[in-house]
């Protein structure tokens, strides 16, 4: 737990200049529900330890949108709960209550898999760009390898984006539509996250890294839906 933590309030802690600090988002992980082993800090925006936790705003707007980064890798899940479930599990989509893709490269729900996920053949995808035969193509390619995970598995690093309507809940992978959606999602759901065995995510509510599915926006406060 101590190493975890320390990996986890890396880059947290403030310097020793007083510095003005911006109005806290009022959407983050909610403290009062989350394991008991789970460690929440930045802001709300950041969880470590070992167990789930949900967000403190519902997602009742008719699409909405936001992304976890996983800055450093271990046993994770990401997705949508509601307030119960059990958030002592180390995994989510192993109860009724939640449905998430996981570290084990699978959408679960009710310990269930729904979908597992595949490895693009990116080297594929690589020697067609290549083989148009210019030096710019080459160097385009050679660089967003470099960048961008496009293996369509999940990595340290990668963004995992989140986008529900209320029919379908659907996952991408650094902005790309992974083409896994989740039906029969139940019940009024939160964002959530699990980690445990070293994972740390970061929840992404606004300012996002990729672009958000068309027609889907930030999640909007109860109030800003009247």
């Amino acid at each position: 737990m101590f190493c975890c933590l320390k990996n986890c309030l890396n880059g947290v802690l403030p310097p020793q200049t007083v510095q003005i600090r911006r109005e806290q988002d009022p959407i983050q992980l909610d403290t009062s529900h989350m394991g008991h082993e789970v460690v929440v800090i930045k802001g709300g925006q950041r969880a470590c330890g070992s167990g789930g936790v949900i967000a403190n705003t519902p997602l009742l707007q008719s699409k909405s949108y936001f992304e976890v980064k996983l800055q450093q890798g271990g046993q994770w899940s990401v997705g949508l709960a509601t307030q119960q479930t059990d958030l002592n599990q180390t995994k989510g989509g192993f109860d009724k209550e939640s449905w998430c893709l996981t570290s084990d490269n699978a959408i679960y729900h009710n310990a269930k898999p729904l979908h597992k996920l595949e490895k693009r053949p990116e080297q594929q995808e690589n020697n067609a760009k290549l083989e148009l035969g210019s030096d710019l193509a080459r160097l385009e390619s050679s660089v967003s390898s470099a960048l961008v995970n496009t293996t369509g598995i999940p990595q340290e690093g990668d963004t995992i984006g989140v986008a529900y309507d209320h029919v379908e809940l659907n996952f991408y992978l650094n902005g790309t539509n992974l083409n896994v959606p989740v039906l029969n999602v139940r019940g009024t759901v939160f964002p959530c996250l699990y980690v445990d065995d070293g994972a740390i995510l970061d929840i992404v509510l606004d300012n996002f890294s990729y672009s958000v599915p068309q027609g889907f926006e930030r999640i909007l406060i109860e109030q800003s839906l009247l």
